[in-house]
């Protein structure tokens, strides 16, 4: 999102979320996505989230028992100065 300069869960190639965690090979039953971009740190974004109703159902839902979690910085061209996904997930 940062080097392409955009903000979605669809990536700009047409890529939904599922489409990126399967090319990663993670056999999974459930998934669920977080985005936010322009917050400067866990604590903001967390509670960004937890004040959000469907991100905060996402943190929340006990079928979601693994988490991966990136922060990127923007670029010079970004409109944001940073970038942040949160993947959540229930193995098979």
């Amino acid at each position: 999102m940062a080097a392409k300069n955009y903000f979605s869960h669809t990536s700009a190639d047409g890529r939904t979320m599922g489409d990126r965690i399967n090319a990663t090979g993670y056999a999974w039953s459930g998934l669920g996505e977080n985005i936010a971009a322009g917050y400067v740190g866990i604590d903001s974004v967390m509670n960004g989230w937890v004040a959000s109703d469907g991100h905060c159902a996402n943190l929340m839902n006990p079928g979601f028992t693994e988490v991966g979690l990136a922060c990127v910085p923007g670029s010079p061209t970004s409109t944001y100065n940073t970038y942040w996904t949160m993947d959540l997930g229930k193995p098979r």
